[in-house]
Parts: structure tokens; C-alpha cells; sequence
């Protein structure tokens, strides 16, 4: 967002931009992006909605994306927080991500591997949303889910459905937040997330697979892969949806020793 200035984004109503994908991430850290990184909390939900009402008046559609589940984020706090800013700026889009460690893309990953957090979920659900490959700082896996859940719901109630309708400029915008919301990016998810709850409540070794203390993918997700693959299952080679989680970890340590460090 930073960049997306008044000036800026004139520009790009002129030359017929018609949808914007900014990143807010957290309220609490990532704030680079959002030019907010020395505020936090209902600052900078204030700062970000303004921010972004400014941005749809001469863009027809924003999608505002977050990430859940980082490091800074604990309690109640940051889900309230963007529950207000739905409110605040009705007619974004909220995208939700699950924090995950994507290989070498950043050097955090690191950390995480070292902390022994990352889990070896196959790279089929590593999307950001059916499967989150960290475990959590600050929540205990269903307390997480249950934030989740409930945000998930707020975000695509009734209300904040026809808000959102209302608030959109054009019919264009209008309908693709409402299908967006109704099918599999709103109410889908909203399924998924409290099957995925109640499996971590009720199936002892789903449970222990996202505490770490299996390696065995539960059935509940093999099947979702078979599922999509479709005839194309049986050609998958022995050990195709394993993976080592920590190779990145290996493979800085193995550099060092090289280097003799």
C-alpha cells in the first residue's frame, strides 16, 4: 500500500485499472508495506480503512489480504481489530491467509525450523488457507480455529455480505463480492475451517500430526488429494506427498560447514 498513492492511483484510473490487491498482513508487524510500521492496533485499523475508502474511489474493486497466525498476534486482540476494519471499509474484500513457511522464500522460515514448528504438510495444501504448516506462538490449535471460525463468519455474515453489496461502485464489483462470498472463497472456507476443528477435537491422530508428534498425514486430507486428482492418484510415485519440512534448515546448515563457519 504504500506506494498506492492519491497521485498514484490516478494514474491508475486513467489507464482503466479496475482491481487492487494490497497487502495489510497484521496489524501489529509486516506494516513495510503499509507505510504504518511504527503504529499498531485501532490506529492503524483507522489509518488503513481510510487508507483503503480512498483507494476504492478510484478503483472499482480492493482486495484487502492478512495473514493469521503470525508471531505478533495473540489473544482476541487482532481478530476484533479486523472485524472493525470490515465495518470501517465495507466494500473491500477481506483475504485471509494462514501464516506458512514456503521453502527458502524467506529467511524466517529459518526460525521456524529451528523451533521445530513446521509441520510436513504436502505441498497441495500449501495455498494459504487449507492447510497452515506452522504451528502457532500464541494459540493452542482449536483456540486458533475457534478465532478463525468466528472471524470467518463475521467477515461473511448476512450483513456484511449486503454491506458489502451496497458499498461496492459498480455492478461488476457488486457481484464478484457477493459470488466470492457465497461460494467456495467465503462460506467454502467457513466449512472447511470447522471441519478441520472438529476433526482436531475428535481424531486423536489428526491431532497429533498438527502438534508434531506424527508424520502421518491424516486420512481426512490424503482423501482430499485423491479426490482432486482424480485418475491421476494411481500415478503418483511412492512418497510423492512427503516431504523433509526442515530441508531448508539442513541445507543452510550444510553451507556453513563448508564454509567452515
Amino acid at each position: 500500500m504504500s506506494i498506492l498513492t492519491e497521485e498514484h492511483l490516478r494514474v491508475m484510473q486513467r489507464n482503466g485499472f479496475d482491481a487492487l490487491l494490497p497487502g495489510i498482513e497484521s496489524w501489529y508487524e509486516l506494516g513495510n508495506k503499509s507505510r504504518t510500521s511504527r503504529t499498531v492496533g485501532e490506529e492503524k485499523v483507522a489509518r488503513i480503512s481510510e487508507h483503503v475508502n480512498m483507494m476504492l474511489r478510484y478503483v472499482p474493486y480492493v482486495q484487502t489480504n492478512f495473514v493469521l497466525g503470525l508471531d505478533s498476534d495473540a489473544g482476541d486482540e487482532p481478530f476484533e481489530l479486523t472485524k472493525r476494519f470490515v465495518d470501517l471499509s465495507p466494500a473491500a474484500f477481506p483475504g485471509y491467509s494462514l501464516l506458512s513457511a514456503f521453502g527458502e522464500a524467506a529467511p524466517l522460515n529459518l526460525e521456524y525450523q529451528r523451533a521445530g514448528r513446521v509441520l510436513p504438510f504436502p505441498f497441495h495444501f500449501l495455498n494459504n488457507h487449507l492447510a497452515m504448516n506452522i504451528r502457532p506462538r500464541n494459540y493452542e490449535w482449536v483456540e486458533f480455529y475457534d478465532k478463525i471460525i468466528d472471524l470467518t463468519a463475521y467477515t461473511f455474515s448476512k450483513r456484511a455480505i449486503y454491506r458489502r453489496f451496497v458499498a461496492a461502485s459498480t455492478p461488476s464489483a457488486k457481484w464478484m463480492n457477493f459470488m466470492r462470498a457465497v461460494s467456495s472463497e467465503g462460506y467454502g472456507r467457513l466449512r472447511f475451517f470447522r471441519q478441520v476443528r472438529r476433526s482436531l477435537v475428535e481424531d486423536t491422530g489428526f491431532r497429533k500430526y498438527f502438534e508434531g508428534e506424527s508424520r502421518q498425514l491424516p486420512p481426512f486430507y490424503s482423501n482430499i488429494i485423491r479426490k482432486d486428482l482424480g485418475y491421476w492418484w494411481q500415478w503418483l510415485p511412492e512418497g510423492a506427498i512427503e516431504h523433509d519440512p526442515n530441508a531448508y534448515l539442513h541445507k543452510h546448515h550444510s553451507q556453513q560447514v563448508n564454509r567452515g563457519q
